[in-house]
């Protein structure tokens, strides 16, 4: 059974027995060892799948999974996951981020909360990144408000865009897309109030840094809000085409490759 196929039956497992099992009753089903099965727990908690209690797991809230923004989680979640690692370098001490609502963010959102960092000022247009901080203390949010887009679960309006562009800058935006083409720039599709809502939030900032994994290369979107040249950073994965790279080059974009290795 392959790694994929055996986090789908560890989530069928939890729902026939009531959303709950022990660690010692996912081993005695599984014949792998025993860090084999504790990094398939890991993926599906970052995953937002389970989450681990006392003596076991259990599935996390059902609702959630069929939303949007949770099954994008589920998407390349490994190159998700090594991008945010080398993106949460770029963090320092008194840093005022800008952080779109992408699910490569979230991630980065996860590995920030283990640095040893203080005084970082989130400000985000996200309804789920705020909660992974709530009990932070040294990370201070400021969210967007606006009209709630639920399908993507993120803030807009012109309002809230106006007070933003007029009042919250910040050192650096991290941000992800839907695509991005090597001739035009970053593209999304048309969501009311996200698109341009990230386009006020790379207008104020000192430092626009894409995180894209090498998918995001091979698909398009509708609206292009962000051009290459405007790309100071670029996150990406070892996977991305050499070709793309050597265009990203000449737009004189720092390239950073998370190595999938």
């Amino acid at each position: 059974m392959n790694p994929q196929d055996r986090r789908e039956k560890i989530i069928a497992l939890l729902r026939e027995n009531n959303g709950k099992l022990s660690l010692k009753e996912l081993s005695n089903y599984f014949n792998i060892s025993k860090s084999a099965l504790y990094k398939d727990l890991e993926i599906l908690k970052k995953q937002r799948f389970i989450r681990k209690v006392y003596g076991g797991l259990e599935l996390s809230d059902i609702n959630k999974q069929f939303h949007n923004f949770y099954r994008s989680l589920q998407i390349n979640t490994k190159q998700k996951i090594l991008i945010a690692k080398e993106a949460v370098k770029l963090i320092n001490d008194n840093d005022t981020i800008f952080i779109d609502g992408s699910s490569t963010t979230f991630f980065l959102c996860e590995e920030l909360k283990k640095q040893n960092l203080k005084n970082v000022t989130i400000i985000t247009n996200s309804i789920f990144i705020p909660q992974e901080f709530i009990l932070n203390e040294n990370f201070n949010v400021i969210c967007t408000g606006g009209m709630l887009n639920k399908d993507v679960g993120t803030f807009g309006g012109d309002l809230w865009e106006n007070l933003i562009i007029r009042n919250l800058h910040g050192n650096k935006f991290f941000f992800s897309s839907y695509g991005i083409s090597k001739d035009i720039g970053v593209l999304d599709p048309f969501i009311p109030g996200d698109t341009s809502m990230k386009k006020h939030f790379a207008h104020n900032s000192q430092k626009r840094i894409c995180l894209a994994d090498s998918s995001k290369f091979l698909v398009k979107g509708t609206i292009n809000w962000l051009s290459l040249e405007e790309i100071d950073i670029l996150i990406s994965d070892s996977l991305i085409d050499e070709d793309v790279l050597q265009i990203l080059k000449l737009k004189n974009i720092k390239i950073i490759l998370a190595n999938l290795k």
